[in-house]
């Protein structure tokens, strides 16, 4: 069985064609036949065994070692950090011992820019023989992609949300609940990707406004995933997470599965509690699962004047009320600043044109308000 992977059934051609071309597999190495693939979305809302029949969703919880190939389509949404990586690592399990994941790969100044995959970011992962000796985890195929295959040694586990997800769904019985209950675990599935994009965002605003820094991070929201995730990222410093949630049960889940790993220290306050927030003077906080996020901003503004906010919603450019902020706009498709004077490059052409179409689009977006 030879999968492709997409964001949504609309990239699926442009997807398909960047493989099948022979412009980045001129000998025909890794190039797939149209008609054996096999398009997975993710944002199919069918939790359903991959067919030709009907697109079902990327995160069907597979069988070890029983698919051929995977292509990671350009749309699908793959950024390089530890929920991607994790992701990978997951895909190596679920190939048969001479299968293959394949994926299209940036220069290092665009991954960069963007927050995706390169080859560096890739072999500084996962290769896995010394010297020349054994066979590797990633392989250079052409210009624009590489392929992972089964190696010398397996990568080790990177401390991440989605394995805790893929620990409670990677079993027969779970397998059984999705495809019998599917609604009961739709919400979840889209979450779990909601997460993988807002954590590589929220890592690449930290990165760009305190470097190298140790900072003192807080979200409010009522998902505790991303202040976990953000909390043990491996590609900026946090000394301490400040969770403000109200999700008490899934908090004492993730807290349970990532008490005895090493990680940045964290704690959790109530949403109520903006007094306590102020005394922790945090150097960013995040504004973003919640019903009411323009509040609670209004609440933050007042009680942590220092502190950099990333907000998603939407703000009135009339309002004074953030006079004392400089305020850029990130995108919500890759990780990077969004700025009308410069054009954001991608393999997809439907996919760039989106990403510079997003500082003029009207509705939700994500704000950053840096206090001047």
């Amino acid at each position: 069985m030879q999968l492709i992977f997409h964001k949504s059934e609309k990239y699926i051609e442009e997807d398909i064609f960047y493989y099948i071309s022979d412009q980045r597999d001129k000998h025909s190495m890794i190039k797939p036949k149209k008609e054996d693939l096999i398009s997975m979305t993710v944002d199919s809302e069918n939790l359903t065994t991959p067919s030709k029949k009907k697109i079902a969703n990327v995160l069907y919880p597979f069988k070890k070692n029983s698919i051929d190939k995977i292509y990671i389509g350009l749309s699908f949404p793959l950024f390089s950090n530890n929920w991607a990586a994790s992701y990978l690592r997951y895909l190596l399990k679920i190939i048969k011992k001479d299968g293959s994941i394949i994926l299209p790969v940036y220069p290092e100044e665009q991954a960069n820019e963007k927050g995706m995959w390169s080859r560096s970011f890739l072999e500084n992962i996962f290769t896995s023989r010394t010297g020349w000796t054994g066979t590797n985890n990633v392989w250079a195929e052409n210009d624009g992609v590489m392929s992972m295959r089964i190696g010398k040694k397996f990568p080790k586990k990177i401390n991440s949300t989605l394995n805790f997800f893929l620990e409670e769904i990677g079993n027969q019985s779970f397998r059984y609940d999705f495809e019998n209950k599917e609604s009961n675990n739709l919400n979840l599935v889209k979450n779990i990707w909601s997460i993988s994009k807002l954590s590589s965002i929220v890592e690449k605003i930290i990165q760009d406004k305190f470097a190298n820094n140790k900072i003192t991070y807080c979200d409010i929201g009522n998902d505790p995933y991303l202040a976990f995730e953000i909390n043990v990222s491996s590609y900026i410093k946090i000394k301490k997470t400040i969770l403000m949630t109200d999700n008490e049960d899934l908090y004492s889940e993730l807290n349970n599965y990532f008490s005895y790993r090493n990680t940045a220290d964290y704690e959790r306050l109530d949403k109520s509690n903006f007094k306590n927030i102020s005394l922790a003077n945090p150097d960013v906080i995040t504004i973003i699962y919640n019903s009411n996020n323009k509040e609670i901003l209004d609440e933050v503004v007042n009680c942590c004047p220092n502190s950099v906010v990333v907000f998603y919603g939407i703000l009135d450019s009339r309002d004074n009320t953030y006079d004392k902020y400089n305020i850029s706009n990130y995108s919500s498709i890759v990780a990077a600043k969004l700025d009308s004077k410069k054009t954001i490059n991608h393999y997809s052409d439907i996919i760039e044109d989106e990403i510079n179409s997003e500082i003029k689009a009207e509705g939700e977006k994500i704000y950053v308000l840096t206090p001047k």
